[in-house]
C-alpha cells in the first residue's frame, strides 16, 4: 500500500511540474516559445530578459504555486498512511514537481533547469534551508553578476544542507532517509542542466546579468544560458 502511495506522489508532482510556467505564459500572452528566444532556456532567467518584469511575476506565481501544490498533495497522501511520513511526501511530489519543471510531459521534455521550484521545495520543508541558499546566491549575484554560478553553487550546497537538516544515522533510524537521497538527485540534475553554463563560465564568455529587458538584437545575439 505505501509503495502504491509514493508511486501516486510521484505521478501528481511530475504532473502538476510539467505546466512550466515560462513556457505558458510566453505562449498564452505572446503567441511565442520561449524556447525559441534569447537563451532557449525554460526559466525564469531567459523569460524576465525576453519579455520584462511584470510577466515574470505571473511565471514566478505558476512555478511556486504548482511546486507548493505538490508538497501539500504529497504530506496529505502519506500523512494519511502514517504520520511519520509527513514530510516524506511532501519532498517526493515536490521532488517530481522539481523534474517535471526540467523535463516536461506536455513539451518534449524540454524544460528550465529548476532552480526556482528547488528553492521552493527547500522553503516547504526547512525555512532554515532556504534561507542560507538565498545568502549564497544573493552573495554571489552580487559579487559577479552571474545568475548561473550563484545557481549552480547553490545546487552543490542543496543536498548537503538536506543531509545536516535530516543526518544519515538519524535518516536511518526513523526512515527518512529519502529526504537526503533526493535532495542529491536534484542537486546533481539542477548541476548537469548548467553543463553549458560551466563551459561558459570557463570559458570567459557567460552573460552577466543586468535588470535591462533584452532588447532584439540582444535577444538574437546572446549566449545560451
Amino acid at each position: 500500500m505505501i509503495v502504491l502511495r509514493f508511486a501516486l506522489c510521484a505521478l501528481i508532482g511530475y504532473l502538476l511540474g510539467s505546466f512550466n510556467g515560462a513556457i505558458l505564459v510566453s505562449r498564452w500572452l505572446h503567441k511565442e516559445d520561449i524556447r525559441t528566444k534569447g537563451s532557449g532556456n525554460a526559466g525564469l532567467t531567459n523569460f524576465y530578459r525576453n519579455y520584462g518584469g511584470l510577466d515574470t511575476l505571473l511565471v514566478l506565481l505558476i512555478d511556486i504555486g504548482k511546486t507548493v501544490g505538490a508538497c501539500f498533495i504529497g504530506r496529505a497522501i502519506m500523512s494519511s498512511y502514517d504520520p511519520v511520513w509527513f514530510d516524506e511526501g511532501a519532498m517526493l511530489c515536490g521532488g517530481l514537481a522539481v523534474v517535471g519543471h526540467a523535463f516536461p510531459l506536455y513539451f518534449g521534455f524540454h524544460g528550465g533547469k529548476g532552480i526556482l521550484t528547488c528553492g521552493t521545495l527547500a522553503a516547504f520543508i526547512d525555512w532554515r534551508i532556504i534561507m542560507i541558499l538565498l545568502v549564497v546566491f544573493a552573495a554571489i549575484v552580487i559579487l559577479t553578476r552571474y545568475i548561473s554560478l550563484g545557481s549552480i553553487i547553490c545546487a552543490i550546497l542543496y543536498p548537503f544542507l538536506f543531509w545536516i537538516r535530516y543526518p544519515i544515522d538519524k535518516n536511518i533510524e526513523e526512515g527518512t532517509i529519502m529526504m537526503t537521497i533526493m535532495a542529491f538527485c536534484l542537486g546533481a540534475m539542477a548541476v548537469y542542466l548548467h553543463h553549458g553554463n560551466i563551459k561558459r563560465l570557463r570559458d570567459g564568455t557567460e552573460r552577466k546579468f543586468s535588470f535591462h529587458r533584452a532588447g532584439k538584437s540582444d535577444t538574437n545575439t546572446s549566449n545560451k544560458q
